[in-house]
């Protein structure tokens, strides 16, 4: 995928756990982008990265017995169920070195992908590739410029071991302000129509968003600890936090993007 491990592998005991809240939290947002993008009965769909597979499935329903989704990520191992479906297919795939189809789908999505990606401009070209003549992209990716303390509770500890999480996001290659640069980036592919969504949530202690957040920590706790970095003590006390409800933060902003390529 890139010469960086990526930080958030599937295969962490409590990956399941994770996909499950970010599909919790995010996917109501992700079915109004891709329902206002007209995704269709009869549609050939690709889905990059695609993780716990709820987005898969609700593709396979909207497209119906006529149409195809393509469901890929790096593991796959939680795709089975979505791939239970006789239109849907899984497929263990390198959005960096393995090829697509060119021209093949009517819609092409990807959520919280392209920030872990050094390489996102060579995987966006791929990606608009991809797509049909005037087919439609719709990216999700996030920009922290928002995730700031709501409650006083936790206030100075979140922002001092957010600070240290988006380190280590900057040391493996992720971009955390990504959400915001995705209209140029699409116009600089050819991409017209393009129409960008910026959603901010505020995740109160307990909810899947803080457990999102929670089980992330957890999952990047031995990058996190360290001389000249958090003790066990920052990070335990932070994500009993995550569970108390009178903790509060905004979430970094989750934009959708969506264009549309140009016709023949």
């Amino acid at each position: 995928m890139s010469d960086q491990p990526y930080l958030l592998d599937n295969a962490w005991r409590q990956g399941r756990e994770r996909l499950d809240a970010v599909e919790a939290f995010l996917d109501p947002g992700t079915i109004r982008a891709l329902s206002a993008a007209g995704v269709a009965e009869g549609w050939r769909c690709l889905e990059i990265g695609a993780g716990g597979g709820s987005i898969a499935a609700w593709l396979s329903r909207r497209v119906g017995p006529r149409g195809h989704v393509v469901a890929t990520d790096i593991d796959t191992r939680f795709l089975a169920d979505a791939a239970g479906a006789a239109n849907v297919e899984a497929r263990r795939h390198d959005a960096v070195s393995d090829p697509l189809e060119e021209g093949a789908f009517d819609l092409v999505h990807a959520r919280l992908v392209l920030e872990h990606i050094p390489q996102r401009a060579l995987v966006l070209h791929k990606l608009v590739k991809a797509l049909k003549p005037g087919g439609r992209l719709v990216l999700e990716s996030v920009d922290y410029v928002s995730a700031v303390p709501v409650s006083a509770l936790g206030a100075d500890e979140h922002k001092r071991t957010q600070e240290a999480r988006l380190r280590e996001f900057a040391k493996a290659g992720v971009r955390a302000d990504l959400g915001r640069h995705l209209p140029a980036m699409m116009r600089a592919e050819g991409l017209t129509g393009i129409e960008n969504e910026g959603r901010v949530f505020v995740m109160e202690g307990g909810s899947p968003g803080a457990l999102w957040f929670k089980l992330s920590m957890q999952q990047l706790r031995g990058r996190l600890t360290g001389p000249d970095k958090l003790s066990a003590a920052q990070i335990d006390q932070m994500l009993e936090w995550f569970g108390d409800p009178g903790w509060a933060a905004l979430s970094p902003i989750i934009f959708a993007c969506a264009g549309r390529a140009p016709p023949v």
